[in-house]
């Protein structure tokens, strides 16, 4: 039986609303269910979700995770074990709340809140780091790419869902190209004259040849290692279509 807790992208949240308008390029669409024995999809690839609330991952960072729940716990041994990715996704809303005033032993004993999955997210394979004496897991997983569910194929005791790489449209021509490495410089000057006075080893991380070599693309994402906004605008700019639409997003966050 499917997971009540899968449903289509729909509405933005109010906050993202005018991004959503001024950047209505970005292709942020609907995504409906349906079912891969009635609709082949060619390229599909069946992902193990861990739905964090407000986490959003992008291609080329690193997430480390603490996992003490049960369903949680088996399914990065068995992503493991059989290869699988995991998406971690940032969640559209609380299916099922969890028990308030729980001691550490009793939430390693029961599933806690389910929720309602994005329906874009991104995917990488991951590390079990060290199991503690108590059978918490460390684990980091190393993003590699974007995706859309476009079916559910198992709910319990986690979710696995079916999905597609979600890519940019083709690559801009030179012009858009000389744009974009533009955004990027302006983003960083930007990062210097914000973040610089107060930290000035991430001016020299801002500044440094490994941080400079990195294309537009990459930049688009990887600058989500070091900086965090609104969920909400963080999940519109996974779904961007382009990378001038996730530079635009950023530069115009920054100026704010």
């Amino acid at each position: 039986q499917q997971d009540p807790g899968l449903a289509p992208a729909g509405d933005l949240h109010p906050g993202v609303a005018a991004y959503a308008a001024r950047y209505s390029h970005c292709d942020i669409r609907t995504v409906k269910s349906i079912s891969l024995q009635e609709s082949p999809v060619s390229g599909a690839v069946n992902v193990a979700l861990f739905p964090i609330p407000s986490l959003v991952a992008f291609p080329g960072t690193v997430v480390p995770l603490h996992v003490f729940e049960p369903r949680y716990r088996q399914m990065l041994k068995d992503c493991v074990r059989e290869e699988r990715m995991i998406g971690v996704c940032h969640t559209r809303k609380t299916i099922r709340a969890a028990k308030q005033n729980q001691t550490l032993a009793e939430a390693m004993h029961s599933n806690q809140a389910t929720y309602q999955p994005q329906a874009v997210f991104s995917a990488g394979y991951c590390t079990i780091i060290e199991t503690l004496e108590d059978g918490r897991l460390l684990a980091e997983i190393r993003i590699e790419q974007r995706l859309q569910i476009i079916s559910e194929i198992q709910s319990l005791p986690y979710r696995i869902v079916a999905s597609i790489p979600l890519l940019d449209e083709p690559l801009e021509d030179s012009q858009q190209l000389a744009a974009n490495a533009d955004l990027q410089a302006r983003i960083n000057q930007r990062l210097v004259d914000l973040i610089g006075p107060a930290n000035p080893a991430f001016a020299t991380l801002v500044q440094g040849s490994e941080w400079q070599a990195l294309a537009p693309e990459e930049f688009s994402f990887q600058l989500f290692q070091t900086l965090r906004f609104d969920p909400d605008i963080m999940q519109m700019t996974l779904e961007a279509r382009s990378t001038a639409a996730r530079l635009g997003i950023i530069l115009d966050l920054l100026n704010q």
